[in-house]
């Protein structure tokens, strides 16, 4: 008997070392590696050129839409999506000359979170050039969502808005156990015999839901003297 408790206590810590080694490893892969980006470098002079003034306009608007009954924000809900849109008041958002490595940037950013939603690898922070960083301009979104940036001269641009956490409530119906009950009989020579029928019950539980969503692409100004629209639609950040 002492034996069988022994053996049993050595599984139960052995369970719980693993456990606490799990958890370990997995809030390590939820702390951000910063890792450098050097390539392809960054073009200054296409930056700075960007940013001379010019006489089109960016404006547009940042929302998000929760689907599946208040549990997904930013997340799509098939080709049926009635999900109205919710403008998102003071969100900065940031417009970059789209040099190549500023993209480059965000798309390792897109990447790696991509990558985690279909298995646990290392969250990481990329960091370009500093001058990248000089080369932006900065605006903020009104109470209904809404955004400019004016004096703009033709070409690309990437559009960023900065990453937001969308809380979101609602009620489910969940299942909770079964029972039987009696459906009916069915009678013959030998007696009447009892049809089951199972019955599931069910309970209405409140649920909260946060999530954090963001918007990033390449805007083209065609020409001067034009107005450029967005609607930028806040997605899940995986």
């Amino acid at each position: 008997m002492a034996t069988i408790l022994a053996g049993m206590l050595l599984a139960s810590c052995a369970s719980e070392m693993r456990r606490a080694e799990n958890k370990a490893h997995n809030q390590q892969l939820d702390t951000p590696v910063i890792v450098k980006v050097t390539t392809p470098p960054f073009d200054e002079a296409y930056a700075k050129a960007a940013m001379a003034k010019g006489s089109s306009t960016i404006k547009g608007v940042v929302f998000h839409k929760i689907a599946n009954g208040g549990k997904d924000a930013g997340r799509d809900a098939g080709l049926l999506n009635f999900a109205s849109g919710t403008p998102m008041p003071n969100v900065r958002v940031y417009l970059f000359p789209a040099t190549e490595h500023i993209k480059e940037i965000f798309r390792l950013e897109d990447e790696n979170r991509a990558q985690r939603v279909w298995r646990k690898v290392q969250l990481k922070s990329f960091d370009g050039d500093p001058r990248a960083y000089k080369y932006v301009l900065i605006a903020k979104t009104d109470s209904n969502g809404l955004f400019e940036f004016t004096e703009m001269r033709p070409g690309n641009y990437l559009l960023v808005a900065e990453n937001m956490f969308i809380t979101s409530n609602g009620q489910e119906t969940i299942p909770v156990g079964t029972s039987y009950e009696t459906a009916g009989y069915v009678v013959s020579r030998y007696g009447a015999t009892e049809i089951p029928r199972m019955v599931v019950h069910t309970e209405e539980r409140h649920f909260r839901v946060k999530t954090e969503v963001s918007f990033n692409k390449v805007i083209n100004v065609p020409a001067n003297n034009t107005v450029v629209k967005v609607e930028a639609r806040m997605r899940l950040v995986r």
